[in-house]
């Protein structure tokens, strides 16, 4: 397998309104900023690179932990917003993604975007919708 470029594309279902959302890059800057008037959603490029363990994803928003490797989305002052009293991110492991993917794909998922309680979603969020390919217009 050679190295594979993809979209991740990140849909936040139901999020307080008002909140400022961005991806965060590897280096904890917010990337495309956006205040939440609905659902919202964020395409994150990554690439997966081949190993024996199996492909591993990688790239500027990509980081990693003992359980695996993920992606941010932040939300307030996280997210860049100083006039708000949320600073939170969302993280989501990439360790499910489908094993037959081909360069250029987008896979979508879906989490929530709201907390219990009511803030915008954060810590490990589990997916609501599994990675799915979006299929092009």
């Amino acid at each position: 397998m050679a190295r594979i470029d993809l979209t991740l594309r990140i849909i936040l279902a139901d999020p307080p309104p008002g909140v400022v959302f961005s991806k965060q890059d590897a280096k904890n800057h917010p990337v495309d900023p956006v205040r939440s008037e609905g659902d919202l959603s964020f395409d994150i490029p990554i690439t997966l690179t081949p190993t024996p363990q199996g492909p591993r994803p990688g790239g500027g928003f990509v980081r990693n932990d003992s359980r695996g490797r993920f992606v941010y989305i932040a939300s307030g002052g996280q997210a860049g917003d100083c006039r708000t009293e949320w600073s939170r991110r969302i993280k989501i492991y990439l360790n499910d993604l489908p094993a037959d993917l081909v360069g250029g794909e987008v896979l979508a998922a879906t989490i929530a975007g709201r907390a219990k309680d009511g803030g915008p979603a954060c810590a490990t969020v589990p997916l609501l919708q599994g990675w799915t390919r979006v299929t092009p217009p």
